[in-house]
């Protein structure tokens, strides 16, 4: 048996260890009141209420899940009681048997009997195999004994060889169902033995148990809590988007919700649920700086000019937008500047079963703004998308976002950390009607003349736009021409070689137009642009 003592007043724990009167009941009256989930982690909160005798109590706590973080047992008291000391021990423990067990127990049992079957009707086909083998030998020796009559039954030979070749074919059809079959059940065998080992407890046969040592001072009766950290809990951030049909300016709602998995060993029945955006035990301990060398060798490739990319995030003009939402609706918020924390209105049930638990957190409402957009340089498709700015006092964290338009669910994509106030843009997926080509104009090197040192590269394309709608439409062309950081290196957009009416973005170097198609028909947009570098650099 191992035992743990956690306490402040070692001495004082001990003694009421030994000499306050035991709990008794015949039901589980330590419960889980709160839980507060992190990336990877959760802490438990179990409550109970004990009767004070002689201004001592104890309070004991269990059977608990045997993988939870020995070192994090903290015990408290309330209502004018002290908690003095945490004692924990391991104990023989069986796993509580689950309501839902015995219908897995029962798929388990026919998915059995299912692959046992398979296996007989293969048993069968290798026998026929060795019947079909020992035909052979019977036929060829029957064959060459008629076959030396005046008129050998070569009808007969022909009718025998076409059944055993049929037969031959329909046992390969029988056993490549079998595999293919048997496959099927093994993965779904698979699945439901997974989820009776998470509801079982994975057979756990021992498991924790805890006491806290409470001094009652003068109350008759204390409130008792025990908190302790467990592993495999973790949860995520989901969010809906739902827009109008209409390309144009419209209402955004927004859904925050959060998916909750755990495989704990314990159902949290009717707990307080906290979400946090902390990660615990993450940089506990301070980074020590490593020593900086710096070498150099020589090299015979001179300047070489190559092409990187990077990612890009850009602020409005006051580097952040003030938020116009409040706290959320759903949640209580505690935003704790490196971190945020929800704070669910209603208790909840998630099971130990690993699966995903959807619990909503918060809903808002922004003024969005959708339109045609189109990259070329990535897709021929034009896509609708919806810009709004997060409307909550809070950062929206990186998640899944579900988007709907119009009614219709359109497809999952990637959101990004958003700070409040912070643009967002989201796919309201492709419109059908529109489509759009990128021509390769010039794509060129000329090399430097006789009076210049200088190597230009010219490059020019055209964007054209086709529409099958009955109506105009304004489609916004994003492409991105090449950033130089170095003075050497020029980039330069050609005027006389690029539509006029377009946007650029020096810091990233984003070229924008507004296109107007007209119902049914097309319109072009061109760029030109030229790269200018010095002749001795390589490319």
């Amino acid at each position: 048996m191992k035992t743990h003592l956690y306490t402040s007043m070692a001495s004082l724990t001990l003694g009421l260890v030994a000499s306050m009167p035991s709990v008794a009941s015949a039901e589980r009256d330590d419960p889980i009141d709160r839980v507060v989930v992190y990336g990877d982690r959760a802490q438990i909160t179990r409550k109970t209420t004990v009767r004070c005798e002689q201004g001592e109590a104890r309070a004991r706590f269990g059977p608990l899940p045997r993988r939870l973080v020995e070192r994090t047992l903290r015990g408290d008291a309330a209502g004018g009681a002290t908690a003095v000391g945490v004692v924990s021990r391991i104990i023989e423990h069986g796993p509580e048997r689950d309501e839902r067990l015995a219908p897995l127990e029962a798929e388990l049992e026919a998915l059995d009997d299912t692959l046992a079957a398979l296996d007989l009707r293969e048993q069968a086909i290798d026998a026929a195999e060795g019947d079909a083998q020992r035909f052979v030998a019977f036929f060829g020796v029957t064959t060459a004994r008629e076959a030396r009559d005046s008129k050998p039954p070569v009808d007969r030979w022909r009718q025998a060889l076409d059944a055993f070749r049929r037969a031959a074919l329909e046992r390969v059809d029988t056993r490549r169902a079998i595999i293919i079959e048997r496959r099927d059940v093994q993965r779904q065998r698979a699945l439901v033995q997974r989820r009776f080992d998470a509801l079982a407890g994975l057979g756990a046969e021992e498991a924790w148990q805890a006491e806290v040592a409470v001094d009652c001072g003068k109350v008759g009766r204390a409130v008792v809590t025990l908190s302790y950290v467990v592993p495999d809990a973790t949860w995520r951030p989901e969010y809906d988007l739902r827009f109008g049909a209409d390309v144009g300016k419209g209402r955004v709602t927004l859904g925050i919700g959060a998916a909750v998995q755990q495989a704990t060993g314990e159902d949290w029945k009717g707990a307080t649920l906290v979400l946090s955006s902390a990660r615990p035990w993450l940089g506990v301990e301070a980074p020590t700086p490593a020593p900086l060398r710096i070498g150099a060798r020589k090299t015979k490739e001179g300047k070489v000019l190559v092409q990187a990319r990077e990612r890009r995030r850009t602020l409005d003009r006051d580097g952040l937008s003030q938020a116009s939402g409040g706290e959320p609706a759903g949640a209580a918020l505690d935003d704790k500047g490196q971190s945020v924390t929800w704070t669910l209105p209603n208790r909840v049930d998630i099971r130990s079963d690993g699966r995903p638990y959807w619990v909503p957190i918060d809903r808002i409402r922004a003024s969005g703004e959708a339109r045609y957009v189109a990259v070329p340089k990535r897709s021929g498709h034009v896509y609708r998308l919806v810009r709004f700015d997060n409307p909550a006092r809070y950062p929206l964290l990186a998640g899944r976002l579900h988007t709907w338009r119009g009614g219709s669910y359109v497809g999952t994509q990637d959101l990004e950390h958003t700070g409040p106030g912070a643009p967002i843009e989201a796919s309201l997926g492709i419109d059908g009607s529109l489509r759009i080509e990128r021509v390769v104009v010039d794509d060129r090197t000329r090399e430097p003349g006789f009076l210049s040192s200088t190597r230009t590269l010219p490059r020019a394309f055209a964007f054209v736009i086709r529409s099958s709608a009955r109506a105009a439409a304004t489609v916004e062309i994003r492409e991105n021409l090449p950033v130089s950081k170095v003075d050497d290196v020029k980039v330069r957009i050609d005027a006389g070689k690029t539509t006029a009416g377009y946007d650029f973005s020096p810091l990233t170097g984003l070229v924008t137009w507004q296109a107007k198609v007209p119902a049914g028909g097309e319109a072009t947009v061109e760029l030109g642009y030229t790269i200018a570098l010095p002749e001795d650099w390589k490319m």
